[in-house]
């Protein structure tokens, strides 16, 4: 599975990284709307179950991902340095 940096276009690069991070109680239907229009949608919220415990992925907010994890029983894998990096030698 490729990290989001890897992605084409992403929609979420077109907007202030903000919309990405909401502090609790904010309005997530901003983010939510730019990742239903993303051709990336699948793969970053798959991504995003798997990597990331906090901010909108793939239109899933923190708490819609924590409850995937635990109905599958998935395991949250921090990404690698190398995974942000990419070729670079961390």
């Amino acid at each position: 599975m490729r990290p989001p940096r890897e992605f084409e276009n992403p929609l979420c690069a077109q907007v202030d990284g903000e919309v990405w991070f909401p502090e609790k109680g904010d309005n997530s239907t901003v983010a939510k709307t730019i990742c239903g229009n993303c051709i990336h949608i699948t793969e970053c919220a798959e991504w995003g179950i798997k990597h990331e415990a906090f901010g909108i992925w793939g239109a899933t907010t923190a708490r819609m991902r924590q409850r995937i994890r635990k109905e599958k029983n998935i395991l949250l894998e921090q990404p690698r340095v190398e995974d942000w990096l990419g070729n670079a030698k961390a």
